[in-house]
């Protein structure tokens, strides 16, 4: 895998741009929440590197998996839907 790179929307190695969308057209603000999305980034860039393009996936559905979860316990099945839907948008967006 050496010289491999991960190309993920949005993430060029480095930081998140700040102009950076949740993939509804919504603006991301440079925060807090911004900075955990680029370490989620990270971390798969490291599975991806490590272990290969199919771990990286797993873990990235792990990831929405456990997102779903949060969101339907903190904020209910509406807020899951507009999460998943969101998600839904942005995968139609790359292929």
């Amino acid at each position: 895998m050496e010289g491999t790179t991960l190309a993920i929307p949005g993430f060029d190695g480095g930081a998140l741009s700040d102009n950076a969308t949740d993939g509804a057209g919504t603006l991301v603000a440079d925060s807090d929440d911004l900075k955990i999305a680029e370490h989620a980034l990270a971390m798969l860039k490291v599975v991806y590197l490590h272990e290969g393009p199919d771990a990286a996936v797993r873990s990235a559905k792990h990831m929405v998996e456990a997102a779903a979860i949060v969101i339907a316990h903190e904020l209910g099945p509406t807020e899951t839907r507009r999460f998943l839907h969101v998600v839904g948008v942005t995968q139609g967006q790359e292929h």
